[in-house]
Parts: structure tokens; C-alpha cells; sequence
């Protein structure tokens, strides 16, 4: 299958997800491994361009809203943010795990002395990005199959679109079943059956960063996101909104 998403340079903000694709299909087989809770997937498959997050903003301003990607490529010449348009994973958070936190770091004085508004008012459904779903041809970079080892995350090749497939199901499985040998987790469940909270809790805890990492993240996200705006603020008007 032809697809531009082949090529970065031709890649554009909010690029539309490819129409084949039964994104519902592949949601229940994640969804048979890592199950759910309440209705809603721990682990959700999404298109990456469609994800947005709070967009950081000083006090004072009105505020943007969620038009701040998830996974974000680059930045191109007019100050516009682009998302890789591949599809990608996101993990599930449950408000025990955020909640108690969530204001005594919402806000920030930064080095250009006005208060900054890092996350938003707490949500009631919380998720984070886990994976960028793409393959790598020894031509995009010298690595070849589905993971890169060229750089640290977002600083590596974002390689070749791929579709939901086999191999993406059984990464996940890889990390469901690391998550259900831990310790605290009662070894006589199901690898499928993450429904109860403790189980679930401890899948996200195994997948997602380290909290030292995500501390060091945040500061590295604080930093991108002052470069950004003085580097070119510009309207965010247009770009999609998403209720998480």
C-alpha cells in the first residue's frame, strides 16, 4: 500500500487516520489481553494526531485548552506542532494514582517570572502515551524492524507507518505478562483479567515511566514548552479538541 505518511517533510498537523483501519477490531483484542475497567480499555489504541493534552499557559491568558499533541514530531517553519501519523498506545491512569498530586503540581513560577498552568483541572479519565506504533527499513535510519535504538525518546527516527498487527498485540502482551509476574499481583489471575483495581494499578505502575523519569520529563516538557512560546506563540485556533 502507497501511503505519504511515508515521508516526514510531508507530513501536516492533524493529518486524518486511514479509513481501513477497524480501529474497533483491534480494540477488543487489546482488550482480551489487558482488559478493562468500567467500560474503558486500560491500554486504548488511538491515532496519534487526533491525541491532544492541555497546552501549558501563563496566567493571565485564556486558556487554550486540550490542542497540545501527545506524541509530537517536530515543529514546523510557522510554529505549527506535528504529530507522527501513525496509531499508538496509551495507558490508562486511575485517580488514585494522579489524584492526590495533581494540584501541588499543577502550577509553576517560571523563569520568565509568571505563573504557569502545566496540566488543567483534574480530569475524571486520564490517560498516557505508552507507544508510537511504526517500523524501521535501514532506510528512514540504519535500524530495521519495530524498534529504534537511534536516540532517546522524541529524539529518534519516528520510522514508517505500520497498521494495527500482530506484532503490536504481542508487544503488549510482552508487557501484560511482565506486569502479571510482579510480585503483587496474585499469580492465579488470568493475564487477561486486569479488571480488579490492585491488578490495574500495577499494569499501569509497570507500564508507564518510573516517577524519577517523569519528573525529569516534565522539567524537559517545561523547558520545550517556554522555548516554544518565545520562541513563536501562535494560535492554536482549528486544531482538535479532545475531552480527556
Amino acid at each position: 500500500m502507497i501511503t505519504p505518511r511515508d515521508g516526514a517533510e510531508q507530513w501536516t498537523p492533524n493529518m486524518p487516520a486511514p479509513k481501513h483501519v477497524d480501529v474497533e477490531y483491534w480494540q477488543r483484542r487489546i482488550n482480551d489481553i489487558v482488559g478493562s475497567r468500567d467500560g474503558r480499555p486500560i491500554i486504548k489504541l488511538i491515532w496519534c494526531p487526533a491525541e491532544k493534552r492541555w497546552t501549558p499557559h501563563p496566567h493571565g491568558m485564556e486558556p487554550p485548552g486540550y490542542t497540545f499533541p501527545v506524541f509530537i514530531a517536530y515543529t514546523t517553519a510557522e510554529g505549527y506542532l506535528v504529530s507522527p501519523p501513525f496509531w499508538g498506545l496509551m495507558v490508562r491512569l486511575e485517580p488514585e494514582q494522579y489524584a492526590p498530586t495533581w494540584e501541588k503540581t499543577r502550577y509553576t513560577v517560571e523563569r520568565d517570572g509568571r505563573l504557569w498552568d502545566w496540566k488543567g483541572p483534574i480530569p475524571t479519565d486520564k490517560y498516557e502515551e505508552l507507544k508510537c506504533h511504526s517500523y524501521h527499513d535501514g532506510v528512514c535510519c540504519r535500524c530495521i524492524g519495530y524498534e529504534c535504538k537511534c536516540g532517546v525518546q522524541y529524539a529518534h527516527c519516528w520510522g514508517r507507518y505500520a497498521d494495527p498487527n500482530e506484532h503490536m498485540l504481542q508487544w503488549i502482551g510482552k508487557k501484560a505478562r511482565e506486569a502479571y509476574a510482579d510480585p503483587d499481583v496474585d499469580p492465579t489471575r488470568d493475564v487477561r483479567a486486569f479488571e480488579a483495581p490492585q491488578a490495574q494499578r500495577e499494569v499501569a505502575h509497570t507500564l508507564i515511566t518510573k516517577e524519577q523519569k517523569r519528573k525529569e520529563d516534565q522539567i524537559k516538557f517545561s523547558n520545550y514548552m517556554l522555548s516554544h512560546w518565545e520562541r513563536k506563540p501562535v494560535s492554536t485556533s482549528g486544531i482538535i479538541l479532545t475531552d480527556r
